[in-house]
Order: C-alpha cells, then sequence, then structure tokens
C-alpha cells in the first residue's frame, strides 16, 4: 500500500528546497526527454536522467520519472487488444522485471546518495553503449524463456536504479523477433507492469507517498508537451544520426555522474 502521508516523501522536499533556476533545469529536462522520444522513439529516462541528476539525487530523479513512463506507455499497450497472448507471450521478461524491481529498489534505498550517483551512471552509460552497438541477436526456442527472465531482471535493475530498462528488453525483443507494433506493444506493456512494480517496491517501505505520485504525474505534462512540439521534425531529421548525437550525450553526461560521485 502506498503510504498516505502528505508531507511528501522522496521528491517533494527535495523540490521545495529547489530555486526557481532549479525548478525550470528540471522542467527542461523534462521537455528536452519528450522532444527526443517524440523525434526518435528513445525513452525520455535516457536523455532526462543526466539532466535531472545535477538537480536532484538519484533516488528521488528515479521516482520522480516513474509517473511519465507508465502514462507513456499505457496507450500503447492497450492498442490493438490482444492482451492475453501478448502476455502470455512476454511472461518471462515480465516474471523478470517483477523480482528485478523488487532487488534494485531495495540496493537504490540502500546506497548512499554519491555511490547511487555513481551506479546510476554507470547503468546510464552501458545503456547508451548497448543502444549504440545495437548488437545483432537471434534467440532460439530453447533458451528465449530463460533469457527473457533473466533480460528482464537486468532491465529492472536498471529501471530501479536509473530508471533505463529499454535498452535489455528491446535488445531481446528483437532477438525473440518481435517487430513493428508487436515490438512496441510488448515492450510498452513491460514497461509499465516493471513501473508499477517500482512504485509499489518504494511505497511498500513508506519511501514514497501520494504527494511524490501527483508530482510525479505533473512531470509528464512537460513531456507530453515535448513529444508533440517534436512531431514536425520528425521527418526532417535524420533519425539514426539523432540518435547516435544523443546516445553520445547521454554517455558523456552518464561519465560526468560517475565522476561527480567522487568514487574516482
Amino acid at each position: 500500500m502506498i503510504h498516505p502521508d502528505l508531507s511528501g516523501g522522496l521528491p517533494g522536499p527535495s523540490l521545495q528546497a529547489l530555486d526557481l533556476y532549479a525548478l525550470l533545469g528540471i522542467v527542461a529536462a523534462l521537455l528536452l526527454g519528450g522532444m527526443v522520444k517524440g523525434v526518435v522513439s528513445i525513452g525520455v529516462p535516457l536523455v532526462a536522467m543526466p539532466i535531472l541528476s545535477h538537480f536532484l539525487p538519484v533516488k528521488q530523479a528515479v521516482l520522480l520519472l516513474s509517473m511519465p513512463i507508465v502514462l507513456g506507455n499505457i496507450p500503447q499497450a492497450l492498442e490493438g487488444g490482444d492482451m492475453l497472448p501478448t502476455v502470455r507471450r512476454i511472461a518471462a521478461p515480465l516474471a523478470g522485471t517483477v523480482l528485478g524491481n523488487l532487488v534494485g529498489v531495495t540496493a537504490l534505498i540502500s546506497l548512499s546518495p554519491h555511490r547511487a550517483q555513481a551506479a546510476a551512471g554507470a547503468v546510464l552509460m552501458f545503456a547508451a553503449l548497448l543502444l549504440l552497438a545495437t548488437p545483432k541477436l537471434t534467440l532460439s526456442p530453447s533458451v528465449a524463456r530463460p533469457a527473457g527472465f533473466a533480460l528482464g531482471f537486468g532491465a529492472a535493475v536498471m529501471e530501479s536504479i536509473a530508471s533505463v530498462p529499454g535498452p535489455l528488453l528491446a535488445m531481446y525483443l528483437i532477438a525473440s523477433g518481435a517487430t513493428g507494433k508487436a515490438f512496441t506493444k510488448q515492450i510498452a506493456i513491460i514497461l509499465v507492469v516493471s513501473i508499477i512494480t517500482l512504485i509499489i517496491a518504494f511505497s511498500g517501505g513508506a519511501h514514497a507517498s501520494w504527494t511524490d505520485l501527483a508530482i510525479s504525474g505533473a512531470a509528464s505534462i512537460p513531456v507530453v508537451i515535448g513529444i508533440l512540439l517534436a512531431r514536425p521534425l520528425r521527418d526532417r531529421l535524420s533519425p539514426a544520426m539523432f540518435r547516435r548525437l544523443v546516445l553520445l550525450f547521454v554517455a558523456a553526461a552518464a561519465a560526468q555522474m560517475i565522476w561527480k560521485s567522487g568514487l574516482l
């Protein structure tokens, strides 16, 4: 159950302590994440997380991004119907994400702020480099389920620590033969289940309140605005080149997060 503490759990007090310029920076990060997603369909957290880490501790940033991810993926998860057959097809990664989020949230909460920032930076860099490399794998039916569980678990741990589950999930779904609308629907369902599990895990230990979830819901507004603003650019820019530039930016920002943590 969500702890009904109206005084705010994680993001609430941190946001209240920020000045106007920091709040505008957070809005700009969410807006930029939405614009990138609108052009090249890259997940909002991959772009927004490095910027948000300049204004918020990693734990607060992860929770702040939870509702934008859920609200952005629900329409795609419901599109076209066939929910039950699709859920059966992706049962292995779904099970992996549930367990992975429980483990990942426990690890994130136990980390000190500077170690959490270093871990998030490392995960972000790994995600960006993984997407840049775009490995082409093919999974045989005999290994698809165990691989799906393992990659779903890994994706959820990445979600819990740095809010970026997409790269491992995309790699698994492509390797298992999902393309086009099937790919979009499957990854959207997994992401919705993953984030809901993440929210429950945070809330179960009274680490998040209704106020925090409301703040996270409000964070969806600049993301949606960014998506709508960027749609006209989608056909004018080269998605492949834009994607590479964005991922290189993410890798550089992730390196800065690791450096800023003071562990090196």
